[in-house]
């Protein structure tokens, strides 16, 4: 199995079966990021508040931009694969490593607690919205958002601060 919980291949767009267990992953994933979570707020470490993956407008829309990390846990997963989006905060929070969240370039999909996800409905000039990750995260006390395209590698907290990033 691939470290999304599928067969490595993200199952094809729309594969509702992978998202089906990117949130089964999630929950099992849910007692370490929490630990994890602790410990990090305990050194004002990295905090990830909240996080989408998939259509990032609908899933803010959806949520309200209601970023606190007890209102959006793990339960949008399952309202949003639907939609087009998965909440991945849980995820995310347990690829934490000693303040610093570091992601690789190239799709999400193929990693724990994500999937591929549907695609969104065209709009009405006839594009649809692209395959995003936003995060809202608070780190050292300073609440911060990044939002990225699917490919786009991600490297947050200590490691990016050392490399002058801000």
């Amino acid at each position: 199995l691939g470290p999304g919980g599928g067969d490595g291949a993200g199952g094809g767009a729309g594969d509702d079966g992978g998202v089906a267990a990117a949130a089964v992953e999630a929950r099992l994933l849910m007692h370490e990021a929490a630990m994890r979570a602790r410990e990090e707020k305990a050194c004002a470490g990295l905090l990830i508040l909240a996080a989408y993956y998939g259509d990032v407008q609908a899933a803010l829309a959806e949520a309200g931009e209601a970023a606190d990390e007890e209102e959006v846990a793990v339960g949008p997963a399952a309202a949003g694969q639907a939609r087009g989006w998965l909440d991945v905060r849980v995820a995310l929070q347990f690829a934490v490593s000693r303040s610093s969240l570091r992601l690789p370039a190239g799709s999400k999909a193929g990693l724990r607690g994500f999937a591929t996800v549907r695609p969104a409905p065209p709009t009405a000039d006839g594009h649809r919205a692209p395959c995003e990750l936003w995060l809202r995260y608070e780190i050292a006390g300073e609440v911060r958002t990044l939002c990225v395209e699917d490919a786009a590698p991600v490297l947050l907290g200590r490691a990016s601060a050392a490399r002058g990033a801000r």
